[in-house]
Formats: structure tokens, sequence, C-alpha cells
């Protein structure tokens, strides 16, 4: 096994803990849509914590060729994913089948807490691209930020300006760059 290959597979469980997070809630979403007041800007966010699973997961491609990972990048790595999984758990609410959940309450009370958690993720997103592209010689990471700095300003607006449009558009435009940096960085994994 190479150290690419047991390194993904240890983040792997992590992803995968925040994929299965953000399925489980939405199993329960649909299970409990009786009892559920829907909110759009809420379900975009949850997409936005999918979307950011997919394409931080998959640029872990780029240490395929490595022969070599040290214990700090092992370690940062672990920390991102950590931070990853945080913005999928922060964006589910618990359901335990009884009463009326109100989405839209949840987003107006918790919105900055999960809002803020994709902020922190983009932020450090830019300091580990510059990071892995200098001292790793991971130079697709260093050219990723300037997607990945687009991301900042939805996100810095989504926490800024509480305007209904505000809390629909920012999300939307996080999926869209997020969608268009997968494509662009990432259309075809060799």
């Amino acid at each position: 096994m190479r150290a690419f290959d047991f390194v993904l597979l240890f983040f792997s469980f992590v992803y995968a803990l925040a994929l299965t997070h953000l399925l489980m809630t939405a199993a329960r979403m649909i299970r409990y849509r009786q009892n559920i007041v829907f909110s759009v800007p809420h379900a975009l966010w949850m997409l936005v914590a999918l979307i950011l699973v997919i394409g931080n997961w998959i640029s872990l491609w780029d240490f395929h060729s490595m022969a070599k990972i040290t214990a700090t990048a092992i370690a940062v790595g672990f920390g991102f994913s950590i931070l990853v999984y945080l913005d999928c758990a922060l964006v589910s609410p618990d359901f335990d089948g009884d009463g009326e959940i109100d989405l839209r309450q949840f987003h107006d009370r918790q919105g900055t807490t999960y809002m803020g958690a994709v902020l922190v993720t983009i932020i450090a997103s830019v300091i580990l691209n510059a990071a892995a592209a200098t001292a790793m010689g991971i130079q697709n990471w260093g050219n990723e930020n300037a997607i990945v700095f687009a991301m900042l300003v939805p996100a810095i607006a989504a926490l800024a300006v509480r305007k209904p449009w505000v809390q629909v558009a920012a999300p939307l435009v996080l999926v869209g760059i997020t969608m268009a940096y997968i494509f662009i960085y990432y259309p075809v994994l060799k």
C-alpha cells in the first residue's frame, strides 16, 4: 500500500462520516416532512455542505503521485477534514420525529454558525492551498486559490447581509463556484 492510499483511506472515514451525517439528515427530513417547515436558504446551505465534501475530497487526488507524505501534512489534512465534517454536522438539525421542525427558525438561529463554519473552511482552504503549493510542490492547489478566493465573497455576504434574497443567492453562488472548481481542476482523474 502506498502512502497516498493509506492516508486517503484515513481521511475518507471522516469524509464518509460527513456525507453520512448530511444524508441521514436529508432522509429524516423526507421521513418527517409532514412535521417540517421547509426553508430554501437552509436547503441550499445543506447543498453547499454536500458540494464542499465532494470538492475537498476529490482535491486529495493531487497527493496520488507523492512518494512520501509527512506527519505534518497528515495532521493538517486530518484537521481540515474535521472542518468539512463540521460544515455538514452544523447545518444538520437534530430530528427525533416529535413535534414540528421549523427550518426557517433553525436557519435564523443557527445560520451564522454553519455559514461561519463554511467561511472558516474556505479561509483554511486558501491557506492550505498556498502552503501545499510552496512547501509540497502541489502547484495545482496554488492555482486553485483563484477560484477559492471567489468563494469568500458569497460566504461573507451571507453572514453580513441577512436579506432573504442574499440568503438564497449566496449559497447558490457558492454551489456554482464549487461546481466550476470541480469541473475545471478535476474533470478527469488520471
